[in-house]
């Protein structure tokens, strides 16, 4: 019979050596490292066997619903019981508020392994939560959980946080690696024999601390993040993966004291207003889903007093802008090689589309030429490097949005005008083929 073969491992991030040493080579910290010992190598299973595909059994997929629709929407229409649902973001910016918010909706198991049962009690009574079907639970020992969810059988189970979790069956602190790794895939295991909804909370930093949310994303079902600016009030929570519906919705809540409150009018958030008069000022359109938003792109010009003028983003790609910027030089005559473009998109919007990029050139050309953007005026392109406004993908769906919000003035490529037409479009339409007909045309 083969022996165990020892081995050494670090209890801050799970790291393993052939012999101890005083720092990890990995993570850095001191005297973290641990004897081990592996367990003897047993014989392989002998092969499994394959079958056909179509003789799969199937049925269709059961959703429930949680009474927060912004929620539902991001887990692809309700949650999906025995699914495992991960939800990150950083300490603070409202994970456990929308957990609670969710346990009240459902009977669950709430696994509370950084505040004590007052202190949640209290959060419940502030934010109006009910109570009635909750269950709540300090054990951080894995083995205890999963042994409480076998006899309390919840439709749900939220773990806050994953981080706070250990299992006496592996080394290392709570939070490493090894650990957060073991208890989730544990977990994960428990919440499918229950047919229970799993939902992990799971804190990250800035600096990406090594035990965060990364480390789970290829354990679990769904991966949720919360996005937000703390100098604001809206949080974004968007969805990163999605084994039963679509990675591309986002739900938008506003943090307020009675908890997280869905945004109904979504384009309040992004539009501040769109009938702005500052000259810089330009407004697009995103798809988001199935979602469309709008949203204001403001520009700053100035002379820059550096021998390199700076460029700076705030919610736009950076290499994007810089590439408008080089377009605007070559094929519009804007010299604005020795200033500094500044870009800004109003409520703390990330956009990664390139239907954007019509707007932000012409909100440039506004600030530069110091001259407003006529109001009610939408623009939609993506700018190729010859200068050419291309078409946008949902140009239908953009326009039509455009329309409900009361846009009186559309800009948007030459091969766009007969949609916008069709789809009824009350307003005036302008058609363009490059850039530099689209500034002519606006500050004509």
């Amino acid at each position: 019979m083969a022996r165990n073969r020892k081995y050494f491992i670090c209890s801050a991030c799970g790291s393993d050596f052939p012999k101890w040493q005083g720092k990890c080579a990995v993570c850095g910290e001191w005297n973290t490292i641990v004897e081990a010992e592996a367990p003897a190598a047993a014989k392989p299973p002998p092969a499994a066997g394959a079958i056909d595909l179509g003789s799969v059994e199937f049925s269709p997929v059961h959703r429930i619903m949680t009474g927060i629709g912004e929620f539902n929407l991001v887990c692809g229409g309700g949650v999906v019981p025995g699914s495992v649902i991960l939800i990150g973001g950083e300490p603070g910016i409202g994970k456990s508020t929308l957990a609670l918010q969710i346990a009240g909706y459902l009977k669950t198991l709430y696994i509370s392994g950084e505040e004590s049962p007052v202190q949640i009690r209290l959060r419940a009574e502030r934010i109006g939560c009910a109570m009635d079907g909750i269950r709540l639970s300090t054990s951080c020992g894995v083995e205890q959980i999963i042994g409480l969810a076998e006899s309390e059988r919840p439709q749900c189970i939220i773990v806050d946080s994953i981080q706070t979790l250990y299992t006496s069956d592996i080394p290392g602190l709570k939070g490493s690696v090894s650990q957060v790794r073991e208890s989730a895939s544990r977990l994960a295991e428990a919440a499918k024999r229950l047919n229970a909804v799993m939902i992990l909370i799971g804190h990250i930093t800035k600096e990406g601390a090594i035990a965060g949310p990364k480390l789970l994303e290829h354990l679990v079902d769904t991966v949720l993040y919360f996005e937000g600016n703390f100098s604001r009030d809206y949080r974004v929570l968007r969805a990163f993966k999605n084994r039963y519906g679509s990675v591309n919705e986002i739900g938008l809540f506003r943090m307020e004291e009675r908890g997280l409150v869905e945004v109904t009018d979504k384009n309040k958030i992004f539009l501040n207003p769109y009938l702005s008069q500052a000259p810089g000022n330009a407004v697009s359109a995103a798809v988001e889903g199935s979602r469309i938003i709008l949203f204001e792109v403001q520009s700053l010009v100035t002379a820059s007093a550096f021998p390199n003028p700076r460029r700076m983003a705030d919610g736009f790609d950076l290499n994007r802008l810089i590439l408008i910027a080089a377009v605007l030089e070559k094929h519009a005559g804007l010299k604005i090689s020795a200033f500094d473009v500044f870009i800004n998109v109003s409520g703390g919007f990330q956009i990664n589309d390139t239907a954007a990029d019509l707007a932000v050139a012409v909100s440039i050309a506004s600030s530069f030429r110091n001259r407003s953007v006529p109001q009610g005026m939408g623009f939609l392109g993506e700018i190729s490097l010859s200068g050419e406004i291309r078409p946008v993908s949902l140009c239908g769906r953009r326009i039509h949005e455009f329309k409900h919000s009361g846009f009186t003035t559309l800009v948007l490529p030459g091969a766009e005008v007969s949609e916008a037409k069709a789809i009824g479009f009350d307003g005036t339409v302008i058609g363009i083929r490059t850039v530099q007909d689209a500034i002519d045309r606006i500050f004509e």
